[in-house]
């Protein structure tokens, strides 16, 4: 391997970590605050009862809850308890780490000022996301979607950290601990994302990722399997994919950037833990089959 892969390799690995970084410890601790201070009741109590409005509040409420995507679906598995009906839950989970301020405007900056990928990312994904919790009543039938032996603990997400001693401990500590838990848990995958980004810009010949990124069709499943299996955090996933640019189709690339924050390898797992596998099998084919069909219409009528 010579000096020159190396440097281009640790030149964009390097700068991928350092941009992302800023947006994902905002992120971090934007969301640790609301989840410390901000309860489900309080969001459950403000979604509209009409069922339309209800899924399009839920799903916009991302822009005033932009929790973090640990609790995203013990959230939404927990409003359910409560009344919400499972169209708003299913809303809620899909859009949030979507329509998130902190999520696009690093969407903006990773894309140097792009607008129109911001305003693709947010539209698209609301509207798959009200689509979806709209098409669950129809295909769920009126059948139970959380596990029934499932069991209420006091924790609300699935970040490692152990709320049950908040009695012990001030809500400043709780904000600190959630924090650093996202901060670990989102660095790793981070990296990792990274770290295959920079070995597709410099180790594989160019050649053969332009083959397959410039397929209309093969490059969109490409991308959103590279989005399922890589897990990454909403606030970093778009510097992974502004390097593909002109790599790959903007179709594929605005599928990645709508697929990941809505499910992924690890989500899929949060989700095996609270519902029931039909359930779950229904929602991960409506997510995959929605999302490509966004990316190939953009692919149809967008060059970017």
């Amino acid at each position: 391997m010579s000096n020159s892969i190396i440097q281009n390799f640790s030149v964009i690995f390097i700068s991928i970590v350092l941009e992302a970084l800023p947006f994902i410890l905002l992120g971090s601790i934007i969301s640790a605050v609301i989840q410390v201070f901000i309860s489900e009741d309080t969001i459950a109590k403000i979604l509209p009862k009409n069922k339309l409005l209800g899924v399009l509040a839920a799903a916009l409420s991302g822009l005033i809850f932009p929790v973090c995507e640990c609790a995203v679906i013990p959230i939404g598995r927990r409003l359910i308890k409560k009344g919400v009906p499972l169209n708003m839950a299913v809303a809620f989970m899909l859009s949030v780490p979507i329509v998130n301020p902190i999520v696009l405007l690093s969407t903006y900056y990773a894309f140097h000022g792009r607008p129109y990928i911001v305003l693709l990312r947010g539209g698209l994904g609301l509207f798959i996301a009200v689509a979806i919790g709209m098409l669950v009543d129809i295909f769920q039938q009126g059948k139970e979607a959380v596990k029934l032996s499932y069991i209420d603990s006091g924790n609300l997400c699935s970040c490692g950290y152990d709320h049950s001693y908040k009695k012990k401990e001030s809500r400043f500590m709780e904000v600190i601990y959630h924090t650093n838990s996202e901060l670990y848990d989102i660095g790793k995958f981070l990296i990792l994302g990274a770290f295959i980004s920079a070995f597709f810009q410099t180790i594989i010949e160019r050649d053969y990722v332009l083959k397959l990124g410039q397929h209309p069709v093969y490059s969109i499943i490409a991308m959103m399997l590279f989005a399922y299996l890589i897990s990454l955090c909403s606030e970093a996933d778009a510097f992974i994919a502004s390097t593909f640019l002109g790599q790959f189709t903007p179709g594929a690339i605005i599928a990645f950037l709508i697929l990941g924050p809505m499910i992924d390898i690890k989500n899929t797992l949060m989700l095996s833990a609270s519902f029931k596998k039909g359930f779950i099998v229904k929602l991960i084919s409506l997510i995959f089959i929605m999302c490509f069909a966004a990316g190939f219409i953009v692919n149809a009528v967008i060059n970017i």
